[in-house]
């Protein structure tokens, strides 16, 4: 198979507003598909925003994309031409996979491009449960007219760039982040770089149908892993995840549900220090009984070495089943 039911989206980093201006997903055949345009987008990196349902049901799957985007917190336009890993994009719609949901077997039905500041471009297949990046490129500064944005001569491009960065920015402490830190340039892409080999690891913990129903990453990729991984999964390579969430299976007591958050300076900063030589890794959620009943904690650690999260945010909540 060839062609597929796919719809094209947009994604770009949460507090760092974006506007594509103009893109398409072009296929081997001649034929194309537009990216959504000419929305001010921030809704996570990774995270498809708009969904346009247009042209024919089942169609190419792409092997390149042009896009032009404008960035707000730099006030620059940026644009860029890509060609696209048509083989390995192919391989993973067809491939398709298990949802964790049902037991069905279905496949990837969104193509994600991401623009971020500096000019980064991301692409992504997306599905139901899973996301999986396939392209990183870079794309450059480019002179354009700012009547794309807003045609209204009597705001001016600073104040109106000033007044999206406002709206889009919904706390005091994000705005004030930004102005004492500036833009992260390359932090989009050192996530898509960054890569380890690691595993989850569970010690006193009995996870419910042995999954951990849902893994997202710093690089916008999301997936579900069924613990303990088999071999083909445990050689992989990772990328830092952001967040999990599994179903602890209490004996004799209600499942809880078990939501972890890491902090993105402490996680890099730790899978760098322990597995910076590209040794493996285990991300160990660990129970520990004590005077006052069980206590959880998580950390990370090589076959030498390991250290305790103490950053991480954690949400508990009795499992519907």
């Amino acid at each position: 198979m060839d062609k597929f039911n796919w719809q094209a989206s947009e994604s770009a980093p949460e507090n760092y507003p974006m506007q594509i201006i103009s893109g398409r997903f072009s296929f081997p055949d001649g034929g194309s598909l537009y990216i959504p345009d000419q929305k001010r987008i921030y809704h996570g990196w990774g995270i498809g925003h708009s969904s346009h349902i247009v042209g024919a049901d089942r169609k190419s799957l792409p092997n390149a994309v042009a896009i032009t985007f404008f960035s707000y917190t730099e006030n620059v336009f940026y644009s860029g031409h890509f060609e696209l890993p048509y083989a390995q994009i192919l391989s993973l719609f067809n491939e398709g996979y298990v949802s964790p949901r049902n037991g069905e077997h279905i496949t990837y039905d969104q193509m994600v491009a991401g623009v971020a500041p500096g000019g980064a471009v991301s692409v992504w297949v997306s599905g139901l449960d899973k996301t999986t990046a396939i392209f990183l490129g870079q794309a450059e500064k480019k002179d354009v007219d700012w009547t794309v944005i807003i045609d209204n001569p009597d705001i001016s491009r600073n104040d109106f760039v000033k007044k999206v960065i406002k709206g889009a920015l919904k706390t005091p402490e994000a705005i004030g982040a930004l102005k004492k830190n500036g833009i992260p340039f390359g932090l989009w892409e050192g996530y898509h770089r960054k890569r380890y080999h690691w595993q989850p690891l569970f010690t006193n913990i009995v996870v419910r149908d042995d999954l951990i129903y849902t893994l997202k990453y710093f690089n916008g990729e999301e997936d579900y892993l069924y613990v303990p991984l088999d071999a083909a999964l445990a050689k992989q390579d990772r990328a830092v995840p952001s967040e999990l969430y599994f179903v602890w299976k209490r004996p004799e007591k209600e499942n809880l549900v078990y939501k972890i958050f890491f902090d993105e300076k402490e996680i890099f900063g730790l899978f760098e220090k322990l597995g910076g030589k590209g040794q493996p890794l285990w991300l160990e959620m660990k129970m520990f009984d004590t005077e006052k009943g069980k206590q959880f904690a998580v950390l990370l650690r090589n076959e030498e070495e390991g250290a305790y999260f103490k950053q991480v945010q954690l949400k508990t909540y009795t499992a519907l089943r």
